[in-house]
């Protein structure tokens, strides 16, 4: 079994990061003392989830060459890393196995920066390299339809696009505790999609609000978004659990 109070967290205020066990080393991914770091049973990398930077060579900069450059330092001082990348790389897909190639937007710097670093990863011994689908919580920086979504729950009024779609997602207690149990590499997702406009719904209606009294969907922003879910159903990871977490996490928030 795995010593579980030898495990180090590289990226201390990620999301995840929150949600991986408190008994979990966590240090910051910025100025690591790699001379004064002790050996570790497993280490989870959980920085390099840039979005957006001032230039498009950031992507590759950060997200490819930093964190290689790090995983390459603290492969020696551990017996398993294990790096987060996305299970978006199959966005273009109805359906998604991880012996699938990849298919997305060539024009996401984000995705082609994430699809270096997998591959690179996955030829490397003691990596594991998780693909977890699109995860939300409390914990996620604002600016985010989720953190609008916490909003409402406190009676505030939001503004969003049009929220009837489809989308694969997870809130992140979910993936943090699927990714300490596995063993190799793999995608962490639910394998069933969610319509966005009940699930706001159902929430906001946990805190005893009406969503459509709170909501303003601007229609014509309607955009087309993807409907890709992985192949594999977890039937252990429910909609109603989903709900749950997710109205337990913004109940101990607000």
């Amino acid at each position: 079994m795995r010593d579980m109070s030898n495990i180090l967290v590289i990226g201390d205020t990620s999301q995840l990061s929150y949600y991986l066990p408190k008994s979990f080393d966590k240090i910051s991914s910025r100025n690591i003392d790699y001379s004064s770091m002790g050996e570790y049973e497993r280490i989870y990398v959980c920085f390099a989830e840039q979005r957006t930077f001032k230039s498009d060579a950031d992507f590759i900069d950060i997200n490819y060459h930093y964190t290689l450059d790090v995983i390459d330092k603290i492969l020696p001082k551990t017996n398993e890393v294990v790096f987060y990348s996305t299970a978006m790389l199959w966005e273009n897909l109805e359906q998604y196995d991880i012996n699938d190639e990849f298919s997305y937007d060539e024009n996401s710097k984000y995705l082609a920066s994430k699809e270096m670093i997998s591959k690179e990863l996955e030829a490397k011994e003691k990596t594991i390299v998780h693909y977890p689908c699109n995860f939300n919580s409390c914990q996620r920086k604002k600016g985010y339809l989720f953190s609008k979504l916490i909003d409402a729950c406190s009676g505030k009024d939001i503004e969003t696009g049009n929220l009837n779609f489809d989308r694969e997602v997870a809130h992140a207690s979910y993936i943090a505790d699927v990714s300490t149990k596995s063993k190799c590499s793999q995608i962490i997702a639910p394998g069933y999609l969610v319509n966005i406009e009940s699930y706001f719904r159902d929430v906001i209606g946990a805190f005893g609000y009406n969503s459509t009294d709170l909501i303003f969907q601007n229609l014509k922003s309607m955009s087309i978004k993807p409907k890709s879910v992985h192949k594999c159903i977890d039937i252990e990871y429910s909609y109603g659990k989903m709900l749950k977490d997710t109205i337990e996490d913004i109940r101990n928030t607000i």
